[in-house]
């Protein structure tokens, strides 16, 4: 047992490492000019290692949002907001830090993959980013006088949050992300908060 365990380590910080250096290329020369030996070469390791690992270089990407889920599900496991608004702030700071820690070139790359590949991972309902949000939107902001549904609210916040990393990809990172995440989230909270707010003087 013992054998086996050592070499599912080491398989999984082989992958880890795959994936790391593959980002670190895409950030670097974009995804189009990076090659599968590129990456092989940056990680040490043989072509057969990598698609014993990935199917092909567009499953980096979605694998980086997998990962950016484990991520944020661990930090939200170590301590996170009882406030559901202030949930919200944790989990979009989250993604806000992430993707300004990855460089907007290469968080250029996940926003091209999701446009031409077929799995939609960043839309997926079943994602711990989507749940979570969309769990603390129950608690604090639906109502059912004025915009009572759940979904559409947390949508509104996510596509917020993908329009402003759009954005800043498009000015080449050239301002701070996570300062402009936070000032655009409030509107959205400031927004809805007082359609509840009106929502319950007309009762």
């Amino acid at each position: 047992m013992k054998p086996q365990t050592k070499r599912k380590q080491q398989a999984i910080e082989t992958k880890e490492r795959i994936f790391k250096c593959a980002v670190a290329l895409f950030g670097q020369y974009s995804y189009e000019n990076v090659t599968v030996n590129d990456i092989c070469q940056a990680a040490q390791v043989s072509i057969g290692a990598f698609y014993h690992h990935f199917k092909n270089k567009e499953c980096i990407l979605n694998e980086g949002y997998r990962l950016f889920d484990d991520q944020l599900e661990a930090a939200w496991d170590d301590g996170h907001p009882d406030n559901d608004l202030e949930a919200i702030r944790f989990l979009v700071a989250g993604q806000m830090q992430s993707m300004q820690q990855m460089g907007a070139l290469a968080a250029s790359q996940y926003f091209k993959n999701q446009l031409t590949y077929e799995e939609k991972y960043i839309l997926n309902k079943d994602r711990f980013f989507y749940r979570t949000i969309y769990e603390a939107v129950q608690g604090e902001l639906t109502s059912e006088n004025l915009f009572g549904e759940a979904q559409t609210i947390t949508e509104d916040i996510l596509s917020n949050c993908r329009g402003i990393i759009y954005d800043w990809c498009l000015h080449e990172g050239s301002y701070d992300l996570m300062l402009k995440g936070e000032r655009v989230l409030e509107m959205v909270l400031y927004y809805y908060s007082k359609s509840i707010d009106k929502g319950a003087g007309a009762e």
